[in-house]
């Protein structure tokens, strides 16, 4: 037998063997007798993640504005870091993401910490805002809102706003942290 078939022999043994092993190896998994790192969640063993197609685009939180109200078109009405306690604070952002077959969605969600560090509200996933919209274009410039109010029995001095951002369809996370002034009316 000449050198090139013996060495070609040799790759198609290694081949099947790496085959074989293979399978014993996810067999004994999917059956239980091995046990993966997170058995206990339901993980797929050929997991694509890693794979970077039609996974790329951009998610850029554009501008973020605290308000004493934000009315029906946007428009921020008496901007500023500054409220009184059981007053509403308002908020305002531009969002420009990237869309994925023919879709932008997004999760919004934000947790505020009084100036000791107590949390008054908190990221969770039944507080999740979902945003979806039917694009056909490359990317959207998308206007958000919304409003919390603190108490008159919180403290007064600086509060902390964290505001998550999520498009799951292209893998890209944005977190912003702001701090505005809470006073006592009276004061």
């Amino acid at each position: 037998m000449n050198k090139q078939g013996k060495v070609i022999i040799e790759i198609m043994i290694f081949l099947v063997l790496a085959v074989l092993i293979s399978a014993t190896i996810l067999f004994l998994v999917k059956s239980g007798v091995i046990k993966t790192k997170d058995s206990g969640a339901e993980i797929s063993v050929l997991n694509t993640e890693f794979l970077p197609i039609g996974r790329s685009g951009t998610l850029v939180l554009k501008q973020f504005d605290f308000c004493g109200y934000v009315d029906e078109n946007y428009d921020c009405v008496r901007p500023g870091d500054l409220f009184y306690l059981g007053d509403s604070v308002y908020f305002r952002f531009v969002v420009e993401s990237s869309s994925s077959n023919n879709e932008i969605f997004l999760i919004e969600n934000y947790r505020l910490l009084s100036p000791s560090g107590k949390i008054l509200l908190d990221v969770n996933e039944e507080e999740n805002f979902y945003f979806n919209l039917p694009s056909n274009k490359n990317k959207e410039e998308i206007n958000f809102k919304d409003f919390f109010i603190i108490g008159p029995e919180e403290e007064t001095g600086e509060y902390t706003f964290e505001l998550f951002l999520e498009n799951p369809s292209i893998g890209k996370k944005i977190t912003l942290t702001k701090h505005f002034l809470m006073e006592d009316e009276d004061y």
